[in-house]
């Protein structure tokens, strides 16, 4: 166990007595000499520990003792009423405080006027301190004043005390309350020790003092549940911390000082498996609650109303809101406000039993600000230091990429992983290229997008598609000038990053299309691919839209995925098979960029890439490929605006018409696919090299092309033909060539050395 440290504030009264003030606590000892104030305050903080009182050393270091005159008006009081004195009266304070960098914050004692409070910055501590003493001296009678008044200059003695050679003489009265709590919660806050092994982040919410101080006084003075409302990244859960913290060290002192417990709804009935059995779970926690003071603080909030029963009226919200309306339970809590709309629709009358405290994005500077203290905190915790060119640029690449988090919070948590991957790598900078890097990672954004001083090339733009995008020459610059737009900062920043309509006959290189635009977007960096495909056959029935958005349970697999890749393609394939709520559904998230589910909960796909495919308007002639019938699979415009509302058509940027491939295309498709062979690891580990005939090429593109499916069959003729025999030359030889080459005669493929 830590040795703790309690400050106490002594002074010497006129019978010669010494009184010393145990700061933080109520304890008070007194001695008739100055040397034996410590032993005597550590007898009574052992003493009090035995009785099972709670008592929690101020978490400061280092305390310092300053004096101030402050100036209040004092009244007499009668029954007729108050009469102020002509002129105010001064008085001497003392206060005890200390700021600790590391946290952000700092405390202050007034222990002859029985206040403390808490403050972040130095310059608001004199104005603070003026403040507190006149909240007591203001307007007190010259009589009651004599106790306010100092008998002589007090001093500070810091007495060490060794909690674990403690022990309590008896069990405290709620100890079967609290061990139960922990089964379904977590006790709030986390210990220090606690603290450091689960994050390096520190929890402070900087530039939000007074809202800190606003809660700390609902949270002490309040009877009522309270809930922030604000939207994602704005800090709701940081200041539920920081006032959790402040609440529980300035009520620890009293007779039943007020404990949180942080869970979730889920976690709270996770054991319950019979009907009924949450029911009496709720019912357990309500009155563990109510014999330790407890508040319990609820994560994913809005889940309260989607669990426990079959609907709103069976929900755990249900269940709870009669403890509510009684004061037997308090409920703290964060929701966005769309989550807040769809909950007053759900439940009506719920939301009434919380007070709504909202909670706004902080300014640019105020934000920035946010950024510097953590980078202070990183330079004296981490060695790390940061340069300003650094912090600038992670501003920029935030404000302009990261819309699905509102400030501070996108500006911390990109940060905090600069400084995670400069620690860990043991970097004592932080540099600007180090955090264009960084951001490369976080988004699988390529770096030509993230510097604004390095140039697109179009003929560079042209060939990376070209390889990978054989016979729709038209469709390469339509999709050139999507990323022209994105890099020169032009695109709608409310809406998806584009949202693109791939239209014509199967296997003219849609998919292909569709992968070469998400590697060249989103897979600088990454580990995960980019891309997720739907398949929209599979929600051809009204009831499989919550399969698309997620219901009750857990979310969808596109939501899963969106929320985890934010930056990413999303393929929905073969759209018009989908019924008509799954288009009604897409119609916000193709205009605003956001999927709403029924409970209010949202997901953001501005930084994603919406693309969609059909067969739609397809020339039903007959298929493509070698014929001289060229219009066979050609797409009319006309079938798919027939076919789609004209809403949903407005709301797409572009429809893209693939047209049928032609021989050469064909050809090169072919050869392209076989080339890929000498990727795969057998040859590539024995260094082989793979060479292919024209003749090998055209008998592949014959045999694999279908007008039915077009050059889809052509893998698969690959594999049946070339790489089985490939597999039978290879494996019945003690040493094998280093260079092979393929060939067919008379529609067999010949293998041979050389």
């Amino acid at each position: 166990m830590a040795i703790e440290e309690f400050p106490v504030a002594c002074w010497t009264l006129e019978s010669g007595d010494v009184i010393g003030v145990i700061l933080g606590t109520e304890l008070v000892v007194m001695e008739s000499h100055p040397s034996r104030i410590r032993s005597a305050a550590s007898e009574c903080l052992a003493k009090a520990i035995k009785q099972g009182e709670c008592l929690y050393s101020p978490e400061i270091s280092s305390p310092q003792i300053s004096f101030h005159t402050i100036n209040a008006l004092l009244s007499y009081r009668s029954d007729q009423g108050v009469y102020p004195l002509s002129a105010p009266s001064a008085f001497r304070i003392a206060a005890v405080h200390s700021r600790d960098p590391d946290k952000g914050f700092g405390e202050c004692f007034l222990p002859f006027l029985q206040r403390s409070f808490y403050y972040y910055d130095e310059v608001q501590l004199k104005t603070l301190i003026e403040h507190f003493s006149l909240q007591v001296l203001n307007n007190v009678t010259p009589e009651e004043a004599y106790r306010y008044i100092m008998p002589s200059e007090p001093w500070l003695e810091v007495v060490s005390f060794d909690r674990g050679k403690v022990r309590p003489s008896q069990q405290q009265h709620n100890s079967a309350a609290m061990e139960y709590m922990l089964t379904v919660s977590d006790q709030a806050p986390l210990p220090k020790r606690v603290k450091r092994q689960v994050s390096r982040l520190p929890e402070v919410a900087w530039e939000r003092g007074e809202m800190i101080q606003r809660l700390a006084e609902e949270l002490l003075e309040g009877r009522s549940s309270c809930l922030l409302i604000g939207e994602q990244g704005v800090g709701k859960s940081v200041l539920w911390q920081e006032a959790v913290r402040v609440t529980a060290r300035l009520s620890k002192s009293g007779e039943s000082p007020l404990t949180f417990w942080r869970s979730t709804p889920q976690r709270i009935i996770a054991k319950a498996k019979y009907l009924g059995e949450w029911q009496e779970v709720c019912d357990e926690v309500v009155e563990s609650l109510a014999q330790i003071n407890g508040v319990l603080w609820l994560n994913d909030f809005i889940s309260l109303l989607s669990i426990g029963g079959e609907g709103q009226e069976d929900s755990m919200a249900a269940y709870l809101r009669s403890y509510l309306a009684k004061g037997q339970i308090r409920i703290i809590g964060e929701m966005r406000p769309q989550e807040l709309e769809a909950a007053r629709n759900k439940l009506p009358g719920f939301l009434h039993l919380f007070e709504q405290i909202n909670v706004t994005e902080l300014s640019g500077r105020s934000a920035q600000r946010v950024v510097q203290a953590y980078a202070n905190y990183a330079a004296t915790n981490f060695a790390i230091d940061t340069r300003d060119d650094a912090l600038e640029t992670v501003s920029q690449l935030v404000r302009r990429y990261i819309k699905y988090e509102r400030a501070p919070g996108n500006l911390v948590r990109f940060y905090h992983h600069c400084v995670k991957n400069a620690f860990e790598k043991k970097q004592a900078t932080i540099t600007r290229d180090q955090v264009i890097a960084d951001f490369v990672a976080y988004t699988g954004l390529p770096e030509l997008f993230l510097r604004d001083e390095q140039a697109l090339s179009q003929e560079a733009l042209l060939d990376y598609f070209k390889t990978r995008i054989i016979g729709q020459d038209s469709i390469l610059e339509q999709l050139c000038r999507v990323i022209q737009i994105f890099k020169a900062g032009l695109n709608d920043p409310q809406k998806p990053i584009a949202t693109l309509l791939f239209a014509g006959p199967t296997g003219v290189g849609k998919t292909a299309a569709t992968k070469a635009l998400a590697d060249y977007f989103f897979s600088a960096g990454q580990s995960k691919n980019p891309l997720f495909r739907l398949d929209m056959s599979e929600f051809q029935h009204p009831g499989h839209i919550e399969r698309l958005i997620g219901g009750e349970g857990k979310p969808s697999p596109l939501v899963q995925h969106v929320r985890a890749n934010p930056f990413s393609v999303v393929l929905l394939d073969e759209i018009e098979k989908a019924d008509d709520s799954v288009f009604d559904a897409l119609l916000s998230t193709l205009d605003e960029g956001l999927l709403t589910d029924r409970f209010g909960r949202t997901t953001d796909f501005r930084n994603t890439i919406i693309i969609m495919t059909t067969n739609l308007g397809v020339n039903a002639g007959g298929g493509m490929g070698f014929s001289a019938a060229e219009k066979r699979g050609q797409v009319s415009l006309s079938g798919i605006r027939d076919f789609f509302r004209p809403e949903f058509i407005n709301r797409i940027d572009a429809i893209l018409c693939f047209n049928p491939l032609d021989r050469d295309s064909i050809l090169s498709i072919a050869r392209r696919e076989l080339e890929l062979l000498n990727q795969r690891e057998r040859i590539r580990e024995q260094k082989l090299n793979l060479s292919f005939s024209d003749d090998l090429v055209a008998h592949i593109a014959q045999a694999g092309f279908s007008e039915l499916y077009g050059a889809r069959p052509i893998q698969r003729a690959i594999e049946q033909r070339v790489v089985a025999e490939l597999a039978s030359f290879l494996v019945t030889r003690e040493h094998t060539p280093s260079r092979i080459h393929l060939d067919a005669v008379d529609g067999a493929v010949v293998i041979s050395a050389g």
